[in-house]
């Protein structure tokens, strides 16, 4: 399947998905998308705050220490309920369906392992770039005037090429492994060894993926900035403003306006992520798609999702961990047993497919059945 081919059927696949959702459904995939897009950005918001602002040597380490281990502590819940979302997402991709609490309880266990590997990739970053800081200027926190030249450069390009390499990796890591880790029940280092030996040899159209991953996210980044400043300025404005008067006229009102200016924003953040829902899931589907055209044993969409063609009952009961057809006994036969010795949760052969997720999806429709 060439480029063109794949871009093609990622927008037929995502078109289909939107439909088979619904009106409900799509309203608690915006609460998803929500969730797993307030988590990429919550950890430099949250430093960024609590980053004092004093040289090394002005810092008062013990209240620091306080300050870091909040900042943590809400960086880490967030981020794990961020990676809660990422495979609710991509369990509702794959299956066309969206049991959100079937689906969370699936997937409680590896998302603990994925934040951990995303914290590894920031602080992996932020060493290198603290590392060439410190060789080059010191520990001290120099002003702009003690910097030469060439140490400026030095730093600048440092932080672009490890925050390129960040966003690549991390882009990666959503795109390809968090569904290889779902699907085949690996951590996120075993994982990404699955990635690069299936993707060997086809190392391009990944990068193709990147540049149009890059491109699409881009442009609809722009669109909705600039309606975003005209709606914050404008509406942003009226509800301080009015926030304000009110606080200052019946101060015993305070909590309720800053309780209402944060569900306002909240609010206004999960429109936002309904219109982004649609981008979301076509990127995600054209990797998807990629994954399955450069090893088909990842081919992890659902017939009835790609439209290709009707699932029959007894796809059906093994799609849902009811069974496993003649091919996945053959498979499980001769498929290649892989421990998942970076803290994943489960062994699995390379032909196992009985998805847990699933599984809690076929639960989740009984119950609603009874």
């Amino acid at each position: 399947m060439t480029t063109t081919d794949r871009l093609q059927a990622a927008g037929g696949t995502t078109k289909r998905y939107l439909t088979a959702l619904n009106g409900e459904g799509w309203l608690k995939l915006g609460v998803v998308v929500l969730l797993f897009s307030i988590g990429a950005g919550i950890g430099l918001n949250t430093l960024g705050v609590l980053t004092p602002e004093q040289s090394v040597e002005a810092i008062n380490w013990q209240q620091a220490t306080g300050e870091a281990a909040i900042a943590a502590l809400v960086v880490g819940v967030v981020g794990y309920v961020a990676a809660v979302a990422d495979f609710v997402f991509v369990a509702s991709l794959r299956s066309g369906r969206l049991p959100v609490w079937s689906y969370v309880k699936a997937n409680l266990r590896r998302a603990g392992w994925l934040v951990v590997f995303r914290a590894a990739i920031v602080l992996g970053a932020l060493g290198v770039v603290a590392a060439v800081i410190a060789t080059t200027v010191g520990i001290t926190q120099p002003t702009a005037e003690e910097l030469t030249g060439g140490e400026s450069i030095l730093v600048g390009v440092t932080a672009a090429v490890a925050a390129v390499g960040w966003l690549v990796i991390s882009t990666v890591t959503n795109a390809f492994v968090v569904p290889i880790m779902q699907y085949e029940h690996r951590g996120p280092l075993d994982a990404w060894r699955r990635f690069t030996h299936a993707i060997s040899g086809h190392w391009t159209a990944v990068a193709v993926f990147l540049l149009v991953a890059v491109v699409i996210s881009t442009v609809v980044g722009v669109a909705l900035f600039v309606v975003s400043f005209f709606v914050m300025l404008v509406g942003g404005l009226l509800l301080a403003g009015g926030g304000v008067l009110v606080a200052e006229n019946a101060p015993a009102l305070e909590p309720v306006v800053v309780v209402g200016l944060i569900a306002s924003y909240l609010g206004y953040r999960y429109v936002v992520s309904l219109i982004r829902a649609p981008v979301r899931s076509y990127l995600r589907y054209y990797a998807l798609l990629l994954l399955g055209d450069v090893s088909p044993s990842l081919a992890m969409i659902t017939d009835e999702v790609t439209g290709e063609a009707t699932t029959t009952e007894e796809d059906s009961a093994d799609i849902t961990g009811g069974g496993a057809t003649s091919d996945d006994t053959d498979n499980n036969n001769a498929g290649d047993e892989t421990v998942d010795s970076n803290g994943g949760d489960e062994q699995t052969t390379d032909g196992d497919r009985v998805d847990d997720d699933q599984a809690a999806a076929a639960d989740d429709r009984t119950d609603d059945s009874a």
